[in-house]
């Protein structure tokens, strides 16, 4: 997206323009706060651990170290877990846009779709966990199966509400000039559609991570869930809450770096 492309800001009652890049700066720094909310929460947790036993609460300064060591180590888990954590996201995701932007045009194939992905809804990701060992066995197939089985009901509906609500005239101007369903993506739907899709793909990103966790933890050998299996078996709190403050540092990194400068810059009149 070509950063010519200016927001529109409200300021003392006159329209200004702010370019993608102040847009992002000021974006940067608002992330302070969120930081400021953060280093409350550890001050207050340090404090609480001192009344507590390591096995109930460890120090969050000793959390911090093992979490540093953890995403630096050689072999390290968190790289296991993220590219299984992608891989998910991306093959669920994928399929679920299709299928849910296929369904909102051809009413038949909605009415055979929409049955099974509530179904597959319905499900428990527990569930899904132990029907994968059945299927794939222990290791990261039955894990990343897991993940994308998740996620693809979660974006179908995204994708299915957001075809649904758009603007049923230009919809009918792309049917009359005989659009390709390809064409109609390309230059009516992916447009009008893309600001629920990231939001989606926020919340999609965030569900991908702990259901991959947990698959991990039950079959899985390797991976971050494997290594929480372990510490559990071993009463090894502070290693527990190093991989959950590894976990949570991602999801807010991804929100933050990602899914917040993909808005500012393919969708800036949203972000003023």
């Amino acid at each position: 997206m070509n950063f010519v492309r200016q927001a529109m800001i409200l300021e003392n009652g006159i329209k200004q323009k702010q370019g993608i890049f102040g847009t992002l700066l000021g974006h940067f720094f608002s992330a302070f706060h969120t930081l400021g909310v953060i280093c409350f929460f550890m001050g207050v947790w340090e404090f609480g651990a001192h009344f507590a036993s390591p096995i109930i609460l460890p120090s969050a300064l000793e959390v911090l170290k093992r979490a540093y060591e953890l995403l630096f180590s050689e072999q390290s888990a968190l790289l296991i877990s993220l590219q299984r954590v992608l891989s998910a996201i991306f093959l669920g995701f994928l399929c679920g846009v299709m299928l849910g932007t296929i369904a909102a045009n051809f009413k038949s194939f909605a009415a055979f779709i929409k049955p099974v992905v509530n179904i597959l809804q319905g499900i428990a990701p527990i569930v899904w966990v132990v029907l994968a060992l059945f299927w794939f066995g222990v290791g990261g197939v039955s894990v990343v199966f897991t993940g994308f089985i998740i996620v693809l009901p979660l974006s179908f509906g995204a994708s299915f509400i957001s075809v649904l609500s758009l603007n049923s005239k230009l919809s009918q101007v792309c049917k009359a000039y005989k659009f390709s369903l390809l064409k109609r993506l390309k230059i009516f739907y992916l447009p009008s559609i893309l600001p629920f899709l990231l939001s989606n793909f926020s919340i999609v990103f965030a569900m991908g991570v702990k259901v991959v966790i947990m698959a991990e933890l039950l079959g899985a050998s390797d991976g971050v869930g494997a290594q929480i299996n372990d510490a559990r078996n071993l009463l090894d709190t502070t290693q527990i809450l190093a991989f959950v403050v590894l976990m949570v540092g991602l999801i807010l990194l991804f929100e933050a770096l990602v899914i917040k400068v993909l808005k500012i810059t393919l969708l800036p009149w949203l972000e003023r």
